[in-house]
């Protein structure tokens, strides 16, 4: 009873989240879309459990193996997501095809299972119910979590090589994104263990109360505490116009052409502790409402925004002087030479050495 309802809170908060990151996407921030897509995903997710949990499962048998496609597709769609919606350099080919091989796997798998009739579905769950570790419903389960906890760790590494390009309190999102990303890799880890210590329904059961948990530390962290931060927190202006949490089209662009402003400023932007907090600061108005300008006015999140604009410098640099590749990186804020030529070739679709030779300038040594 407690696990139903635990299960059905994870399955309706998700879908409250989806919903949370399209109003996003409608407001201004459009690749908030594709976290809206991740969190529909993961509400089918949370419903097939919560069938196979209650045993609703044996009125639909045509679903029983549905949640372990969904589930292994889960991890690839959420680093999809996060990379978009945070502007992360995209992973490079190699990876992208090894996090979306062992999905195209599965699937195909799967494929003979759900053409098969509903007797022989039936007699599959009885055969999950006895929970052994060699069926293959185990295997199945085990390979799900395998996958996941992988690709998740790939995730979290993505989030910690971008953290060392800016200072820790840069941008709270990022942050609350990163640490339930650390959460999940955890929990994907224990839920490996019990799956094969006690394989069957009840490490499914266990593993998927886990995820609901989750998703609800994830929506009070991300959603209600932030809003509840909004209805509190002190608006630096006292102009009465910036008063409310969401901004009218004329006071947008006004707010957006003085942020302009700011971010022309390139000691600013080369600062190594420049945060959302010191923007909003030099803007004049809440944490809250600086991140509203940034998405609606720019259509980017603050780690984007800052990465663009010393891509901007670095171009400069490269076409106007000799200084080696590797400085300018560091120059611009980049703590690898890696992490410079990944995010330039992400905006400028070329790699900085092709950039300076199509610009003329002499060559050097990187």
């Amino acid at each position: 009873m407690i696990g139903s309802i635990i299960l059905s809170s994870g399955a309706v908060q998700s879908i409250l989240l989806a919903l949370y990151f399209y109003n996003k996407a409608k407001s201004g921030r459009q690749l908030s879309l594709y976290l809206g897509h991740f969190f529909v995903h993961f509400t089918c997710i949370m419903l097939l459990n919560l069938a196979y949990f209650t045993g609703t499962v044996k009125e639909f048998p045509h679903i029983i193996k549905a949640g372990y496609v969904l589930g292994v597709f889960s991890a690839p769609l959420f680093y999809y997501a996060v990379v978009r919606y945070f502007g992360i350099p995209k992973e490079r080919k190699f990876w992208l095809s090894i996090c979306l091989l062992p999905s195209i796997i599965l699937f195909f798998y799967c494929i003979p299972f759900f053409l098969q009739p509903a007797e022989y579905k039936l007699h599959y769950i009885a055969i999950v119910a006895k929970g052994e570790l060699t069926s293959e419903a185990s295997l199945l389960q085990i390979f799900t979590m395998v996958t996941n906890l992988f690709i998740f760790v790939r995730v979290h590494l993505r989030f910690r090589e971008i953290s060392k390009d800016f200072s820790k309190s840069a941008d709270p999102e990022i942050a609350i994104f990163g640490r339930y990303t650390v959460v999940l890799v955890i929990w994907l880890f224990l839920s490996t263990l019990l799956a094969i210590l006690f394989p069957g329904k009840v490490s499914e059961g266990i593993t998927n109360i886990g995820f609901s948990f989750w998703i609800l530390g994830f929506a009070w962290h991300r959603v209600y505490k932030d809003q509840i931060q909004i209805d509190t927190s002190e608006i630096v202006s006292d102009d009465p116009k910036y008063q409310k949490s969401f901004l009218k089209e004329d006071k947008l662009q006004e707010l957006g052409i003085k942020l302009e402003q700011i971010l022309r400023n390139e000691e600013l932007i080369l600062d190594s502790e420049l945060n959302l907090r010191k923007l909003a600061d030099l803007l004049g108005v809440s944490v809250h409402l600086t991140s509203q300008v940034m998405n609606r006015y720019f259509n980017q999140g603050f780690i984007e925004i800052i990465r663009t604009r010393r891509i901007e410098i670095a171009k400069r640099l490269l076409s106007s002087s000799d200084l080696p590749i590797l400085r300018i990186g560091y120059e611009v804020g980049f703590n690898s030479k890696n992490a410079f030529i990944r995010a330039f070739k992400e905006i400028e679709s070329i790699p900085p050495s092709e950039y300076r030779r199509l610009n003329g300038q002499k060559k050097s040594q990187i």
